[in-house]
């Protein structure tokens, strides 16, 4: 239920995504019509019931837009894409931003934005190795340097801050780390896997993950308290790298090759000979042992029960509750 008690209608982007489907789901348990906004015909999972009405739609598209979130309370905004070029990345991510944002404060009555962004949008230059991320750490001042990914949601961030400023429209950020849960439970920040070989680069600090069925229930939670955020969306007690592993099964060969040395080899090559990794930028933010608060999502969270890291792992792995 919302603040008053009362049940809300929440539009949700990318409803039909790994964490969108969640949302939905965890919206209905608690009572919450839903209007599900996704880009194709036929993509809706079938256990959908009458409280989600399936919006087909284009979020490239302004003047579709103001009909399709009419009468919502709430708009979760988490449609975007993390594969494709350049071009079709920043289009799917920070115009549609954009187009919903102005779509958004065009309302009668202007619902919150929550909007999902990242934990990706921190400066990692400004943490010492084994230092602490929380939602005090400054942003990144120069996401040229990092990826598309980090670049495109600081720009979804700016979008959406400029229109609360301008337009008074309610607005939540929520900053997940790493969300894993059946069929998705890899993440770069454990290695990179070469051949048979998967090569890590340290086994210290501690994985930013979220349970994708906590990460729903954060955001249900956050639209129902009206809070403000940032909040950065990490399970308590985050399990570092070795145990991450174990509790995958992992039993392929490991290869620990250290950070700063490849921190090193990275600073004597030249920028345009800089894949992935080999940019300085891009390797703390992934591979450097830092240390992840989780004081603000459990204050969000103190009286929701939550599936911890072990059992979630079991789930994601097909072995039920």
């Amino acid at each position: 239920m919302g603040r008053t008690g009362k049940p809300l209608t929440i539009a949700v982007t990318g409803a039909s995504g790994f964490i969108g489907r969640a949302v939905v789901a965890c919206a209905r348990a608690r009572g919450h019509t839903v209007l599900a906004i996704v880009r194709r015909t036929g993509s809706e999972p079938k256990e959908w019931d009458e409280g989600v009405t399936v919006i087909v739609a284009d979020l490239l598209c302004h003047d579709d837009l103001g009909g399709v979130i009419a009468g919502a309370d709430i708009v979760v905004h988490l449609a975007a894409i993390m594969t494709g070029d350049t071009e079709s990345q920043r289009r799917n991510t920070v115009d549609t931003t954009q187009a919903l944002c102005t779509a958004i404060i065009s309302q009668p009555v202007i619902p919150r934005l929550v909007l999902i962004s990242s934990i990706a949008v921190y400066g990692y230059e400004k943490v010492a190795p084994g230092g602490i991320i929380n939602e005090d750490t400054s942003l990144e001042a120069a996401p040229e340097r990092r990826d598309v990914y980090c670049l495109n949601k600081l720009q979804q961030e700016k979008i959406a801050s400029a229109s609360a400023a301008s337009h008074g429209m309610p607005l939540t950020i929520l900053r997940p780390g790493a969300v894993f849960g059946p069929a998705n439970t890899w993440n770069a920040h454990l290695g990179a896997i070469l051949g048979p070989v998967l090569v890590q680069f340290t086994r210290a600090g501690a994985l930013p993950v979220v349970y994708v069925g906590n990460c729903a229930l954060a955001i249900l939670k956050a639209c129902e308290t009206n809070i403000a955020g940032p909040v950065n969306l990490i399970d308590a007690d985050p399990p570092d790298r070795r145990r991450y592993l174990n509790a995958l099964g992992w039993e392929k060969p490991t290869l620990v090759f250290p950070w700063r040395l490849l921190l090193l080899i990275g600073r004597l090559l030249p920028l345009n000979s800089k894949p992935g990794l080999l940019h300085p930028a891009v390797l703390r933010a992934r591979m450097m042992p830092v240390r992840y608060a989780t004081q603000e999502m459990s204050r969000l969270m103190s009286d929701e029960p939550l599936i911890g890291f072990d059992e979630a792992m079991q789930i994601s792995r097909g072995g039920g509750l």
